[in-house]
């Protein structure tokens, strides 16, 4: 059963876009990137632990649509599930994480992919990797840099020590979105 998101996200996602398109997104063009490819506006939730002293570890997901902006219209306004580590020094607010996505396009077919990233929550960049899919997308492959800002919404205790609930949004910037699919 394909995962939907809901209409408040997508229209977010939109504005998020044309926001950016206008020259208004401060977050993209300090990545000084002229040609905006790909723009993702997500939400995410999951549970954050103290691993040690100045370091906390977030095990949880994101959810949300990818919006392109070039000729490859088959990935325009796929939702987006990705599972997600991340790893933030509190002392320096150093960050590194990693997960994976399943891209679903209108037809229901998927694009799966890794990622990696490293920075600060504010700015985290790294390498998006498609790795396979379904249908059209089957035998997918390729490699593009990414950008992602992350703000925290909420903590929530949990009741157990060095464990807490968090609830976040983001977006994420693609400059270029190159991909290859095998002939047939």
């Amino acid at each position: 059963m394909p995962y939907h998101v809901s209409y408040r996200l997508l229209s977010i996602a939109i504005m998020f876009t044309l926001a950016i398109w206008s020259g208004f997104g401060q977050f993209v063009q300090a990545q000084e990137s002229d040609a905006l490819k790909g723009v993702a506006v997500f939400e995410g939730e999951g549970m954050l632990f103290q691993v040690e002293d100045q370091q906390v570890y977030f095990v949880g997901g994101y959810v949300g649509v990818m919006v392109v902006g070039n000729d490859k219209e088959a990935l325009n306004a796929a939702t987006m599930i990705c599972p997600a580590t991340i790893e933030t020094n509190l002392a320096t607010g150093d960050q590194s994480g990693h997960g994976r996505c399943i891209l679903t396009d209108k037809d229901d077919n998927k694009v799966f992919a890794k990622w990696t990233c490293y920075g600060t929550p504010a700015h985290c960049k790294g390498a998006f990797t498609f790795t396979g899919g379904t249908g059209r997308f089957e035998g997918i492959s390729g490699i593009n840099e990414f950008f992602v800002k992350t703000d925290v919404l909420a903590f929530q205790n949990t009741g157990e020590p060095g464990m807490v609930k968090k609830a976040s949004a983001g977006e994420a910037v693609w400059p270029e979105i190159t991909y290859q699919l095998p002939s047939k």
